[in-house]
């Protein structure tokens, strides 16, 4: 995980001057569109916010959706996600960074240490005796996957005195690294706070870097993540110990390569294309054994219709550990649509009865559009190409057509730069591949400027003038007409995997970014599946039932098919492992279980139909 840290590499410090070589660069974001999207929550006003909440007080921001819950808190400052932080002990946590509950740069940001995010607790009924034991507890993160703060940075946390009606200091810690979370524990005896009425409030205090140097860099920063906020009576210093079982990390696609595909490419690469597990990530924050039960749901969310449901098994995990479990997945997604298919995968776990429910479950939209996606949807930093030489630099990241096809356009996530300095002219680009690099140029189109878009995450779509043709392996991206940082969007929770390149002096170079540049190639051309010769195959002329299946199946034909025909039943790893005379119930109950492709061909060898079957016995 320290590879996530800000590997603002040197590159980072040589930006003290305009004339620094080329290089790529990697800066923190200075707009989050989804909270501008998003508008912002209603703030509690009047009685409602004035009317004090009860002990106990805890929150774990798992079940809160980008803003903090005002249930709880009475302001909106903190970013509450799942993609900032390092090592989270559950699901969910409140970042403060430099953009206020729009998502813009606070307009006092500066180069010197400001005030940023609060989160201010709603009054609380604190009428207790010091003998009652009250603490507060909390984990804090510096930096996680983002920026982490500098040594004059802080993170404070301070007190209302109802009676004196003003705010006390009671803990402050200085920016750095803290290589995960750590607990604190406030104890509450003082009597000035012993009231009803009484508040908490946490502050971030950050400083901007690159606003006089290069403003198109200057961006969010010195970030602190914080979970597990809870207040009570009846603890002591020893109460640290979290009794809880919770998934963690944000579900992903269970596509091997891709976040999101086109359907049409799926349909003729499923056996390829979907993985053999799904990745389930969850933590045992016990100092105990606990015993965890996983299940897995998969709902087609045009029909409505559950597809796919099972128990991925049970385990007894270790005391303070991470788990990462791959579910076995005999499984690929189907659907009666020609263009579009949209599923919802929901992962939760089964745990003891006292287990806080709330971040026990998780789950991930699978999409397939017209679009390939790499990243996640979540821009955590931004990138470009910076510095003297670098105009005419260009960015590339690999995809693979699974049938002839043609790009017409690039999705691009542009993050909105400090004053809007960013938003210069450059080309959009389609690539051969050339032995794992980008190789001779397919298409180009200019006249593009760099725009934040309206989308979440700011996605705009640059088409090319002329569609551009591709087969198997191809590389999309841009060349900058100047040598301003363009400030793309980076999503630091994928890497690159050897699938980013940049060209700088007409060299094409391994992008050394920890994160996956938000770029996603549109696919809108004819192209439909064909045989190794050329010919089309007509994949609507048989269906089969039921699939999955335990071995028994029934072939269905439609008006046009043949009368005679052939059935190669080939393995996923591409083997005929049984050739059958025509029939319409093929029996494959002697195969183990599996993803299997059904090829239906002349006796000639012409193929006909390309169908797909699970087996699951």
């Amino acid at each position: 995980m320290m590879r996530r840290r800000w590997f603002i590499y040197i590159l980072f410090a040589m930006l003290t001057s305009l004339h620094a070589p080329a290089q790529e660069v990697i800066t923190g974001l200075s707009h989050n569109r989804q909270l501008t999207n998003a508008g912002g929550r209603p703030i509690l006003k009047g009685a409602a916010a004035e009317e004090p909440i009860l002990l106990p007080f805890s929150d774990d921001f798992s079940s809160d959706s980008l803003f903090p819950s005002s249930d709880r808190w009475t302001d909106i400052q903190v970013f509450v996600n799942n993609t900032f932080s390092v090592r989270q002990p559950s699901q969910g946590v409140a970042t403060f960074d430099c953009l206020d509950e729009q998502g813009n740069l606070y307009t006092t940001a500066n180069q010197a240490v400001f005030a940023a995010d609060h989160l201010t607790s709603r009054a609380i009924d604190l009428e207790y005796l010091p003998a009652d034991s009250l603490w507060l507890s909390f984990l804090y993160e510096a930096g996680g996957v983002a920026d982490n703060p500098e040594s004059g940075d802080s993170l404070t946390l301070s007190f209302w005195a109802p009676g004196e009606e003003r705010w006390f200091s009671v803990w402050r810690t200085q920016g750095g690294t803290t290589d995960g979370f750590r607990r604190v524990m406030i104890p509450v005896t003082d009597t000035r706070y012993l009231m009803n009425g009484f508040r908490f409030m946490f502050t971030g205090y950050a400083s901007l870097a690159g606003v006089i140097i290069e403003p198109s860099q200057a961006g969010n920063a010195d970030q602190w993540n914080i979970d597990h906020v809870f207040l009570d009576k009846g603890r002591s210093k020893h109460d640290t110990v979290l009794h809880d079982v919770a998934l963690t990390l944000p579900q992903r696609s269970l596509l091997k390569e891709y976040e999101a595909m086109p359907w049409r490419h799926f349909r003729q690469a499923f056996l390829s294309a979907m993985s053999p597990t799904a990745a389930i990530n969850y933590r045992n924050n016990d100092t105990i054994v606990r015993n965890v039960t996983r299940h897995v749901s998969i709902k087609d969310m045009v029909t409505g219709a559950v597809v796919r449901d099972f128990d991925a098994g049970a385990s007894n995990v270790s005391p303070l550990s991470d788990v990462k479990y791959d579910a076995p997945l005999l499984y690929t997604y189907n659907s009666d649509g020609t263009d579009t298919a949209l599923f919802e995968l929901s992962v939760w776990l089964i745990t003891d009865d006292f287990d806080p429910k709330k971040n026990d479950t998780i789950r991930f939209i699978q999409r397939f559009t017209d679009y390939f996606a790499i990243d996640d949807g979540t821009a955590e930093a931004g990138y470009g190409i910076n510095g003297q030489g670098s105009r005419n630099a260009m960015a590339a990241l690999r995809f693979r057509s699974f049938i002839p096809d043609s790009v017409t356009g690039i999705r691009i996530c542009f993050n909105d730069a400090f004053e809007n300095s960013n938003q210069i002219g450059f080309e959009i680009m389609v690539w051969a591949d050339d032995n794992g690099q980008p190789g001779v140029l397919l298409g180009t189109s200019d006249g593009a400027t760099a725009d934040p878009g309206t989308e979440l995450n700011g996605f705009k779509t640059y088409n090319f003038d002329t569609p551009v043709r591709v087969t198997d392996y191809f590389w999309v991206g841009w060349k900058q007409n100047g040598e301003v940082f363009l400030n793309a969007g980076l999503d630091m929770n994928t890497p690159p995997a050897g699938r980013q390149y940049f060209m700088l002096g007409g060299i094409w170079q391994p992008s050394l970014s920890p994160g996956t540049v938000m770029m996603r190639p549109v696919m809108k051309g004819a192209g439909s599946p064909t045989s190794s010769n050329g010919e089309t195959l007509i994949n609507d002329l048989f269906r089969v039932y039921p699939n999955p299946s335990s071995g028994e199946v029934t072939l269905v034909a439609s008006d046009g098919a043949p009368d005679d025909f052939v059935i190669d039943v080939i393995s996923s790893s591409g083997a005929v492992v049984r050739s059958l005379d025509r029939t319409d119930r093929p029996d494959l109950s002697r195969l183990p279980s599996g993803n299997y492709m059904l090829m239906i061909r002349t006796r000639e060898g012409r193929p006909i139909s390309l169908l797909r079957i699970i087996l699951i016995k």
